[in-house]
């Protein structure tokens, strides 16, 4: 064969060489695109699935929201119901009130807690780094007096050296100028440690302030005990004819399961729950109170470990009520058997700090 021959014949196969290449590059490419949309595919599968169980449980809540509107509908419309509804739902707005105070309570310890750590801790930062800048001023002062003097001693020895420059002289010079090497290296040596120490001054000046760390395990152990006091003067506040208790169980119970007696009976009750919800003020419970309640739970109070910021509930089981004993004029506490943190009393969980 010729050698025109042989160079078609070279060319074709690695024509034929690239062609194979190519098809294998495309067939690679579309195993690798059918992977990618099976996942793909796969993904918009699951969001489907998620879309319609979500759709599902919507529907389910709307259903349960409609039967339960339905439900009350029904209670209104009936004469010997309709008042035990009315009732029903007056209890569970003051539930919902003395919630919302002691939240509001909670809001306002845990500011004041926070706004006072804080400020202690800038207090002690500012503290540290003026000791820290007193410290470093000190050094400078001593660095300064330092690159001075040697400054002085090797000028001293440049002098010398200068007026050394007979010829006579020789040895005497030389000697000089290696004492004049020594005090140029122990001159740029004090002059880098000074500049050290105003890099580390200037460091230090510049520190930003510490971010703050959260409010400490005794902040929040006394937040939480002056909540439960708070809630104990709220059971107390209205324990007037079983208020508190009757809150309680309409916050717990559907409004089918609950009875409060005839027409007449349900509109007393009625207005007692108004007279009490409109004594609700800012001022309640008082400030005081709760102080010295807090101080009482503080001495009796046990946590399971160091860790804990909530009490357990059977060390603080009862509220202790100061009662005056008119025969004998004398003051003594009265403890009445009732767990605010155990029954979970205005929601308190929801307002304590873990």
């Amino acid at each position: 064969m010729s050698e025109d021959g042989d160079s078609l014949a070279r060319r074709a196969l690695k024509r034929v060489g690239r062609e194979e290449e190519i098809d294998d590059d495309r067939l690679l490419n579309l195993f690798r695109n059918r992977a990618e949309l099976k996942k793909a595919f796969a993904d918009l599968q699951k969001s489907l699935r998620l879309a319609e169980e979500r759709l599902a449980s919507q529907e389910a809540a709307t259903r349960r929201a409609e039967e339960r509107f339905q439900a009350i509908e029904q209670l209104l419309a009936r004469p010997d119901t309709g008042y035990t509804a009315l009732v029903y739902f007056q209890l569970r707005a003051l539930w919902r009130a003395c919630q919302e105070r002691l939240q509001a309570i909670s809001a306002e310890l845990r500011g004041r807690h926070e706004e006072r750590q804080r400020r202690e801790e800038l207090m002690r930062f500012n503290q540290r780094k003026q000791r820290q800048l007193a410290g470093l001023d000190q050094q400078l002062a001593q660095a300064q007096d330092e690159v001075e003097e040697r400054l002085e001693r090797r000028n001293a020895l440049r002098k010398e050296f200068e007026g050394s420059q007979q010829l006579w002289a020789y040895f005497r010079r030389r000697r000089i100028a290696e004492q004049l090497a020594q005090r140029q290296g122990e001159l740029e040596s004090a002059r880098l440690r000074l500049a050290e120490l105003q890099d580390r001054r200037a460091a230090v000046n510049a520190e930003p302030w510490p971010e703050f760390a959260g409010l400490e395990i005794s902040a929040k152990r006394d937040i939480n005990l002056r909540l439960i006091a708070a809630a104990q003067e709220l059971y107390l506040h209205f324990t007037t004819d079983e208020l508190a208790r009757k809150a309680r169980d309409a916050n717990l119970n559907t409004v089918q399961e609950m009875r409060y007696g005839s027409e007449a009976e349900c509109k007393v009750l009625i207005g007692k729950v108004r007279e009490a919800l409109a004594t609700l003020g800012p001022s309640v419970p008082a400030p005081e109170a709760v102080e010295a309640r807090g101080q009482l739970l503080a001495q009796e109070a046990e946590y399971r470990s160091e860790r804990e910021t909530v009490p357990m509930a059977s060390s603080v089981a009862r509220i202790d009520v100061p009662t005056l004993n008119p025969a004998s004029g004398v003051r003594r506490r009265v403890p009445i058997e009732v767990n605010v943190l155990a029954e979970e009393y205005w929601g308190i969980y929801d307002a304590l700090i873990p």
